[in-house]
């Protein structure tokens, strides 16, 4: 039976990728770095891409299993009877310590190669699959996205980031401007990128006549953004519904205008908890997991909020034992106990007991 994929609803190349061949690496870890691979670059957008079901089921009815068809002959008459345009396949390898990347593109049709590429990576296997997601865009013709590229380089990151403030919608503007600053120290303290302070950032605006919460457009903040020098640029809004707080934040690539990442966060407590949620969307927006320690805080302030509710009243439990205890001293004085010459240590008035109707 043949699966006829044609261009004509999308206009995209039609892909199929085969699993990888495993050199010294186990069969089901390649199969799910495959799996990522083909999930990422599903994700470009840029290729219509044939589900591994489809693939298994020509493959099973040719006599074939995946692993067993590593040849570029059997990939194309694979190809030819998914009927798509292109097929990828590739090798996964260790040598070492090191792991091996091997990866091309060809034309089903003329065979010849469109697009070859490899990657070596020094680490846990589990790295590897980021450097499938990355392979993934690259091997479509594509560059990766910014926040791939960074949780690669890792502390190594040269990347430029400015930051706008962020407009405030049911909140003051002191309290935006402050949880915006919250947020940039914060960027600096993941320590994958290189942060412009806020001074310049404000001089930029000021010469083309903008105060700093004035330019809210993607326009505005790309102009900025080129006059600035910097790669990307993080726009956002904090706003309130009730007792329902949110913040939507986006950043974009300066030279394309593209998204490299939008994150939304939404939060219901008292404001102050919107610190510790900007301070944890600030490595979201990167594409980072944020530390246990700002989840764990996180979590803290959940747990008060939802426990709370009698926090602003008299606490029964504690005066209740403070009576008690009181009571206790009382007769220890009355029987003439040395503790009696002490005197007694003020508390304060309890609080009126309810009346029992």
């Amino acid at each position: 039976m043949l699966f006829c994929f044609t261009l004509a609803q999308s206009g995209k190349p039609t892909v199929a990728i085969l699993d990888f061949d495993g050199q010294g690496v186990d069969a089901g870890e390649v199969q799910t770095l495959t799996e990522r691979m083909r999930t990422e670059i599903g994700n470009t957008n840029a290729v219509r891409l044939i589900e591994r079901k489809a693939v298994e089921k020509i493959m099973q009815e040719q006599g074939f299993q995946q692993s067993g068809c590593t040849s570029d002959e059997c990939a194309a008459e694979v190809g030819q009877l998914l009927g798509v345009q292109f097929m990828i396949s590739g090798t996964i390898g260790k040598m070492g310590k090191k792991y091996t990347i091997d990866c091309k593109m060809f034309s089903v049709e003329t065979g010849e190669t469109v697009r070859a590429k490899n990657a070596t990576f020094d680490g846990d296997i589990s790295g590897l699959l980021l450097e499938m997601q990355i392979m993934a865009w690259e091997i479509a013709g594509l560059e990766a996205p910014g926040n791939l590229k960074l949780k690669r380089a890792g502390s190594e990151s040269t990347r430029t980031v400015a930051v706008l403030d962020f407009e405030g919608r049911g909140i003051t503007m002191q309290e935006a401007k402050t949880l915006t600053d919250r947020f940039t120290t914060s960027l600096a303290g993941t320590k994958k990128v290189i942060m412009v302070e806020r001074g310049t950032m404000v001089d930029v605006l000021e010469e083309q006549g903008f105060e700093a919460g004035e330019c809210a457009s993607d326009e505005c903040a790309a102009e900025v953004g080129a006059m600035l020098g910097v790669e990307f640029m993080i726009s956002g809004a904090i706003g309130k519904l009730g007792d329902t707080y949110t913040i939507d934040a986006k950043m974009f690539s300066v030279a394309t205008g593209a998204a490299e990442n939008m994150e939304s966060i939404t939060y219901s407590g008292k404001v102050d908890g919107l610190i510790i949620e900007i301070e944890i969307l600030a490595w979201e927006i990167l594409g980072l997991d944020a530390p246990r320690s700002l989840k764990k805080k996180r979590n803290k302030d959940y747990s008060q909020v939802a426990g709370g509710g009698g926090k602003d009243g008299p606490n029964w439990l504690l005066w209740g034992g403070i009576l008690i205890a009181a009571g206790g001293g009382a007769a220890i004085a009355m029987g003439g106990g040395a503790a009696g010459d002490a005197g007694p240590t003020s508390i304060g008035e309890p609080p009126s007991l309810p009346e029992v109707p």
